[in-house]
């Protein structure tokens, strides 16, 4: 017979543990709406046949200069879909990411995980490491591009270089904090990606 106190150990033991599921349906919902937008696709199919085109980042990660952290959680879906080949929708994938390197394979998995939960599947009714994987590699791909979303050219930089602009005109003199914040806005304006293909230009050409 179990005891109130290991009744407590064991209620809030399992309420403690990450609920993978709704973080990486959480996840999905922000990268289905950067990819439609990237890619000008509302149906994921052909979203995802552009994605595949979109090489850049993923060169970046294959030199080892960008999303840090993701190539030991490849290894780990390399292994596990080798052994247990994802059952998949699309018919344009068969089930298994090949190497560290198959960053498409990787896309096609995020989705194949994101189609089982949506549908109710094996992977909605219990923990399954799917799902782990599929959340970590997504979360570092995410973390990639939303920081370098953070870095483009936005409007009230726009807006604010247009009134140093201004203030160089009427001014003859400027404080050295002036000064200094244009050149900053103006070669943030030069090197720049446009905000929807950040994942396509270089991090040492931004």
């Amino acid at each position: 017979m179990v005891s109130v106190a290991e009744s407590i150990v064991y209620s809030w033991f399992d309420r403690s543990c990450i609920e993978y599921r709704d973080l990486f349906m959480r996840l999905y919902i922000a990268y289905n709406a950067w990819y439609r937008k990237t890619t000008g696709k509302d149906n994921d199919f052909e979203a995802i046949k552009v994605l595949k085109t979109r090489y850049v980042l993923w060169d970046e990660y294959i030199e080892g200069t960008s999303l840090i952290g993701l190539r030991k959680i490849m290894i780990q879906i390399v292994m596990m879909t080798r052994n247990t080949p994802m059952p998949n929708t699309s018919g344009y994938w068969d089930g298994v990411v090949k190497d560290s390197d198959d960053w498409r394979g990787l896309i096609h998995f995020w989705y194949e995980v994101r189609c089982k939960l949506f549908h109710g599947s094996r992977y909605a009714s219990a923990y399954t490491e799917e799902v782990k994987l599929a959340y970590e590699s997504l979360y570092v791909y995410m973390q990639e591009i939303t920081a370098r979303m953070k870095l483009t050219f936005h409007k009230k930089d726009y807006h604010r270089l247009h009134e140093l602009h201004i203030l160089v005109k009427s001014h003859h003199e400027l404080q050295p904090a002036f000064i200094q914040e244009r050149l900053h806005l103006h070669n943030k304006y030069i090197t720049s990606a446009e905000i929807w293909n950040v994942d396509m230009m270089r991090r040492n050409k931004r």
